[in-house]
């Protein structure tokens, strides 16, 4: 007998109720610190209850990471536009991420475990930062041959410098959260853009 329609919504509530809580233990613990009884205390089932919805520990933090990808994932849809674009949607991007600093602490611990190469994360992460590194690079070479940005600097080199003063911002903001780490980056854009470009982000100075 087929079972009631209402169960589909109790389960899918279910999880992301899981999702939540995994999401701030593995925040606050990283992947390789946290268990799963630190996470059914929080959501009140056994251990076996959320791997009956999850099946492994491995496939919940992609879950968790996935989760965590949604929130933001209207904000870089301006990414595939054009430069002006890129630099708009990844400023977005930086003032939401200021309005959810779990979701910026899920990313710096479990992306820095994640080097190790059996991290249940790290085919996850080393694809998204092959997808955001090209993402930049193609923006940046927009922006080149538009003539907003000089022509002897390399288009891969400036997508590469974006994401790792990103990164290095995000975990310093995280230390010491009395500096604005918005300002910062649009400081990076206006290093490299040319005035006209500067107008059209609506980061030029007046």
């Amino acid at each position: 007998m087929a079972r009631p329609k209402g169960d589909a919504a109790v389960n899918a509530a279910r999880k992301r109720e899981i999702l939540k809580a995994a999401f701030d233990v593995f925040s606050r613990d990283g992947y390789q610190g946290s268990s799963l009884s630190q996470i059914s205390e929080i959501v009140g089932m056994t251990e076996a209850g959320i791997l009956h919805h999850f099946k492994t520990k491995a496939n919940l933090l992609t879950a968790v990471l996935d989760y965590r990808d949604e929130a933001s994932r209207g904000l870089v849809e301006g990414f595939n536009t054009d430069g002006i674009g890129f630099v708009k949607a990844w400023l977005n991007l930086v003032s939401y991420n200021i309005s959810a600093p779990g979701i910026v602490e899920l990313f710096c611990v479990v992306s820095a475990e994640s080097t190790s190469a059996n991290h249940p994360a790290h085919q996850f992460f080393k694809k998204r930062y092959a997808e955001t590194i090209a993402m930049a690079t193609e923006a940046m070479t927009d922006l080149q041959k538009n003539n907003y940005i000089r022509k002897d600097v390399d288009p891969e080199d400036l997508g590469r410098a974006l994401i790792a003063l990103s990164d290095g911002l995000q975990v310093q903001w995280l230390l010491d959260r009395n500096w604005d780490m918005l300002e910062e980056q649009k400081s990076f854009f206006r290093r490299i853009l040319h005035p006209k470009a500067q107008e059209l982000t609506g980061l030029a100075i007046a």
